[in-house]
């Protein structure tokens, strides 16, 4: 590996070490025994694992945890914007989204702490999917019910983005062109919930802003 991928340290005025790499690649052994301590990242993976085959096996159903406009406001159902961030149908959609949950999670995780990472992720989950639901109210569509945790996942992305543009610059996040346009080609197909996954990047987005401006 090129040593110019190694990644260094920057102090800020406030004395906080802020990891930097060559916007190639991180040291890829220390990335991943840093990841191995990415506590909640795992322990999201294992709670979302066993609510899916609790669904298979029919001791839970994604009538009772998915959400719409209908049942989380007109119902008072309010709990429904957590869980349907937990609730997956299909084998392909869980596995999709917890590799991504691993990919991204681990890194946000290790940059911001436990803290930092659970309010991105449920910050992003709950507000995001608020914004959503009253969008799709704007558009009269009240009682399709959304599943899946692609929208807390999103918020994460948004997190590391824009962690990219402040620390690294726009030449970094020219190489991320590509995945930025594949993920917005993706929200809009049908069948994908895209208020949702835009919603909450840009949650994800915000709630990172404000950690970075009072916290680092």
């Amino acid at each position: 590996m090129n040593s110019e991928a190694i990644p260094t340290a920057k102090t800020y005025e406030n004395g906080y070490k802020m990891p930097l790499m060559k916007c190639k690649s991180f040291h890829f052994w220390l990335y991943n025994i840093c990841m191995i301590f990415s506590f909640f990242t795992i322990l999201l993976i294992i709670i979302n694992a066993v609510v899916f085959f609790m669904i298979r096996s029919g001791r839970l159903q994604i009538e009772d945890l998915g959400m719409s406009y209908h049942l989380v406001f007109n119902r008072r159902q309010y709990y429904r914007l957590l869980t349907t961030g937990f609730t997956h149908r299909e084998i392909t959609h869980i596995i999709f989204n917890m590799m991504s949950l691993y990919n991204v999670g681990s890194t946000i995780e290790l940059l911001f702490g436990h803290l930092g990472f659970l309010l991105i992720y449920f910050g992003s989950m709950i507000f995001g999917h608020i914004i959503a639901l009253q969008l799709r109210h704007n558009d009269r569509d009240d009682y399709t019910m959304s599943i899946g945790a692609s929208g807390a996942i999103y918020g994460l992305i948004g997190a590391y983005f824009l962690l990219i543009m402040k620390y690294y610059g726009f030449s970094a996040i020219s190489e991320m062109i590509r995945p930025i346009i594949s993920m917005v080609v993706l929200s809009l197909l049908p069948g994908i919930d895209g208020k949702s996954h835009i919603s909450c990047m840009a949650v994800g987005m915000a709630i990172t802003y404000l950690l970075i401006k009072f916290t680092f």
